[in-house]
């Protein structure tokens, strides 16, 4: 007898440097490598057909028609949709359905209306389709009983935390050089440059010191870069401000190695893998206390309970007085408990749930 064929959707892919695809490509690799009962696909743009490996797994080929006329599920027992905001969800009665909920920030740090009209009917579209659903984080399964009402979440599908996995970084090269390098000591701060990851509110900490700010993002909305530049300028520091795009895996291991701290004072988080990657070295982690960060950080991290400039110069000069061997181990602990290995059984182990096998 044939094993029943399933189907990771891995259209993400599409853009290897998206935070959606740093969650896909390693969990299909481990899906690969602990898979005993299922034929598994993936399901990849034309460039990537191959791109996951040849052994253990199929290929699904993606086509732009797909977000119209959905791609042929019939012959597939379940489908899981790896993203709340999938055009690519199955209609085939037949094809069970696992959604991954990264976040749902934009209920939280509302986009304008046409946006967010557009995301909360996808989501809701693709909560209404699914036969099971799970999170990245608590926050975000406890936000989704918050709003079911509004997200139209009944109850009668099973709603699951699984904590998502995180790779360690790159081992650099000893003389590796990042395309910019910091000619002091600096702070560190990494995500799309967009007002929900509040960046603004970080150039006066280099009042009163030397340090420089490096703040990278994939991608940069340009009114937020000159808002955080003229913050930059208004604090007096704008020489030691910088923003970089698109830097390069072991540019960022270089920058998260080397920094003093790492920053993220952001509004809505579904997840905060780079304050993962930043504990993952013993980092001082220096976060807000919305959403999901508390739950990321734990007891490790140093928390700014404001944005007062007063208050954030406070956190950051004691938390870096005070991060002893000690606190590094409790870091680096803290961030151990993101295992990739643990995320990939979990799923198996909603497959076999809703698949009986």
């Amino acid at each position: 007898m044939s094993l029943p064929r399933i189907i990771l959707d891995c259209e993400v892919l599409k853009d290897r440097d998206s935070g959606f695809s740093h969650f896909t490509v390693p969990l299909a690799h481990e899906l690969i490598r602990q898979n005993q009962h299922y034929q598994l696909y993936c399901y990849v743009p034309p460039t990537e057909v191959g791109g996951l490996g040849h052994t253990g797994v199929h290929y699904l080929t993606q086509r732009s028609f797909h977000k119209y006329i959905n791609p042929p599920s019939y012959g597939f027992r379940l489908w899981h949709a790896t993203s709340q905001l999938s055009w690519y969800v199955p209609t085939s009665p037949f094809t069970k359905v696992v959604l991954t909920v990264h976040d749902l920030n934009f209920l939280h740090q509302k986009p304008d209306e046409r946006t967010y009209t557009r995301q909360l009917a996808m989501v809701r579209r693709n909560i209404k389709r699914a036969n099971y659903l799970v999170t990245i984080s608590d926050f975000v399964r406890q936000d989704i009983l918050r709003h079911a009402d509004l997200l139209g979440y009944t109850g009668r599908q099973p709603l699951r935390y699984v904590p998502r996995g995180v790779e360690a970084l790159p081992t650099l090269a000893s003389d590796h050089v990042p395309a910019y390098k910091p000619q002091r000591p600096f702070l560190f701060a990494l995500g799309t440059v967009n007002p929900k990851k509040n960046f603004h509110v970080l150039p006066p900490l280099l009042q009163g010191n030397d340090y420089e700010l490096i703040i990278a993002g994939s991608f940069t909305e340009s009114n937020y870069a000159t808002a955080i530049q003229a913050a930059a300028e208004q604090a007096g520091v704008a020489d030691r401000v910088r923003i970089l795009i698109r830097i390069s895996e072991a540019d960022k291991a270089w920058y998260i190695s080397r920094c003093l701290g790492y920053l993220q004072p952001s509004l809505a988080e579904g997840f905060g893998l780079p304050v993962v990657e930043a504990m993952q070295l013993g980092k001082p982690a220096f976060l807000s206390r919305l959403t999901s960060l508390p739950e990321v950080g734990g007891s490790a991290a140093y928390y700014f309970d404001d944005f007062s400039p007063a208050h954030m110069q406070q956190v950051v000069a004691a938390g870096l007085a005070q991060h002893s061997p000690a606190r590094a181990a409790a870091a680096k602990a803290q961030a151990g408990q993101f295992s990739w290995q643990q995320t990939a059984a979990d799923y198996l182990a909603v497959y076999k749930e809703l698949l009986g096998k």
